[in-house]
């Protein structure tokens, strides 16, 4: 009996192995990203503040207001994140400034704009999937980067919500 070419031949009536075949060779791929634990809490955090700020939807827009009875958008943001244990400043100027820079926001990350005012004179929660909640016009309500207003008047986005 014996083998040749990875063929098997038969002698004496009497058959051998084929050889073992070596596996292909196959591309490198990257090793799949080991979750970050912290980041996923943070991140979760972020999607639980910004539902949280939905319960809000329809309170009266009041010039200073920064209580249920009535918001403006610096006020509404400030005591959505005092709720859930996160001081930040009160007005847009200086939550801006106070905040770390994000490029791609997150849902809790704070969105700012530039309205009546140079700078950030306007502030609004970030839900995800371009939607925001905001205290502006007759109540706080939600509104998407689709509205050419928004759009062009965006400035940054900060993040206050602290790793977990």
């Amino acid at each position: 009996m014996t083998n040749v070419g990875g063929v098997q031949v038969i002698v004496d009536g009497v058959s051998t192995p084929a050889p073992a075949r070596r596996p292909k060779p196959r591309p490198a791929t990257a090793a799949a990203p080991t979750p970050d634990p912290i980041a996923a809490r943070t991140a979760a955090r972020g999607v639980a503040l910004a539902r949280y700020a939905l319960a809000f939807l329809g309170v009266p827009y009041l010039w200073g207001g920064n209580t249920p009875r009535g918001f403006d958008c610096s006020g509404y943001v400030q005591y959505v994140y005092a709720m859930w244990g996160i001081p930040i400043p009160r007005t847009a100027d200086l939550q801006f400034a106070a905040g770390q820079p994000v490029a791609e926001p997150e849902p809790g990350d704070l969105l700012f704009f530039q309205t009546y005012a140079y700078g950030a004179s306007h502030v609004a929660i970030y839900l995800g999937g371009g939607w925001f909640v905001q205290a502006i016009g007759s109540d706080v309500h939600e509104s998407n980067f689709d509205a050419p207003y928004f759009r062009s008047r965006y400035l940054g986005a900060r993040r206050f919500i602290p790793p977990v």
